[in-house]
């Protein structure tokens, strides 16, 4: 039930997001001198938003190649309440300065052939959901089996616990790693969730910062024990030619009557070299079982290669 719930919480905010950030009506005069206004403004926003910005840097003169100058005003606002727009001549104008209710915008744009343009915009402002620093919910630590090295660390419990349709930027780090490994990957640092790879034997820790609109953060770390004790075992075997219902082939069989105990594409790592040419076999061009004390490596794609050696490395992870 609790991920029906988060999924519906997740359609509802991204619907209002989408509406939120929608461009009102242009309203006014219309254009002029082939002056064509685009504007984005918020129609709805926070009293406790330090960054709404009245963009119209799409306007374009249609015919022409003239300088365009651009003047934002506030017409109205509620009592005692004028809005403060920083960048008020400039395509993008920032107000820095906001409270709650009604606020009328109004472009105007000229060209220096005497044209004039304008367009009204309306903008709601809101008491502001926001009371402090992100909640956190506690992520849970997490444990990872050898030979898999990949693994997502998710901090989108945290996000749905905070309040609908406000901005949160992750931030994902590493805080700590086994003496003598090399830095784990990791991808999507900036999302609710973040891949970590190349991950070997021991305990990791990985911190997530959540800050919100207020600039406000809060952090959450997430430890992962990667276990499994790696085991190598190396063979020098030749090629041997095959035909079974796929077609003629190539194999390396390999017979011992412990080491392929308990091993399977799950826990085990195989690579096959090639002595000839000195480069590995892409592991996409074979495949490989055990059957008994017998590992055996299937090869279809060149024939050549029969009766030379191959050095064929198993590694297997208890």
């Amino acid at each position: 039930m609790k991920l029906l719930i988060n999924f519906e919480t997740a359609i509802v905010a991204i619907i209002c997001l989408l509406s939120c950030e929608k461009p009102t009506t242009v309203s006014g005069s219309g254009s002029q001198g082939d002056i064509k206004i685009s504007a984005v403004v918020k129609e709805k926003v926070y009293s406790n938003d330090r960054n709404t910005i009245l963009d119209a840097s799409k306007t374009e003169q249609i015919n022409g190649n003239g300088q365009l100058t651009f003047s934002w005003i506030c017409k109205n606002f509620p009592a005692g309440r004028v809005a403060k727009i920083k960048d008020a001549t400039k395509a993008i104008a920032i107000i820095d300065s906001i409270m709650v209710g009604m606020y009328n915008f109004q472009l105007t744009v000229k060209d220096n052939f005497g044209h004039e343009a304008f367009a009204n915009y309306r903008m709601e402002v809101f008491p502001d959901t926001l009371t402090g620093a992100p909640i956190i919910v506690p992520a849970e630590d997490l444990t990872l089996k050898l030979p898999t090295s990949v693994i997502i660390v998710d901090a989108s419990l945290s996000a749905y616990a905070n309040p609908l349709f406000r901005r949160l930027e992750f931030e994902w780090s590493l805080l700590q790693k086994p003496a003598g490994n090399q830095d784990p990957k990791i991808t999507n640092k900036t999302n609710s969730f973040a891949n970590i790879s190349e991950l070997e034997t021991g305990h990791y820790q990985v911190m997530v910062k959540i800050t919100n609109e207020l600039r406000l953060s809060s952090y959450d770390t997430i430890g992962i024990n990667v276990v499994g004790t790696p085991i190598t075992n190396v063979y020098e075997v030749s090629w041997v030619s095959v035909s079974d219902d796929f077609g003629p082939g190539l194999f390396l069989s390999v017979s011992h009557p412990t080491n392929f105990v308990g091993i399977n594409n799950q826990n085990t790592k195989l690579t096959v070299f090639d002595m000839e040419t000195q480069q590995l076999i892409d592991e996409k061009r074979y495949t490989w079982e055990v059957s008994y004390n017998w590992l055996q490596v299937f090869y279809f794609d060149d024939p050549t290669l029969e009766g030379k050696k191959a050095k064929l490395t198993v590694k297997y992870y208890k």
